[in-house]
């Protein structure tokens, strides 16, 4: 079975996140975790997408979440995939 690739890891913890599959704990647990240990494939698999990631959804979103109501929390990480999502379908990646 081919292994998946760091991005789409990462875009789908994210999506089951904002699903509502997962819960703000375990996203908040996991988040930076899950970003470090597949930071560097996801580098060496495209590195400007790599860093887009980072600064929407960590810098951004993630970082950005602290005292925000379960609700807010999870509409700021969505805004904030959105942006990186358009940001690759807008062709700036």
């Amino acid at each position: 079975m081919p292994r998946k690739s760091a991005f789409r890891f990462m875009i789908e913890f994210i999506q089951e996140y904002l699903d509502g599959k997962n819960e703000r704990l375990f996203f908040d647990l996991d988040f930076n975790h899950y970003l470090n240990q597949n930071y560097v494939k996801m580098e060496k698999e495209n590195p400007d997408l790599a860093e887009c990631f980072v600064f929407y959804l960590a810098e951004r979103g993630f970082d950005q979440t602290k005292g925000l109501s379960d609700a807010a929390h999870r509409e700021h990480i969505s805004q904030q995939f959105d942006k990186f999502k358009s940001a690759m379908s807008d062709g700036i990646l």
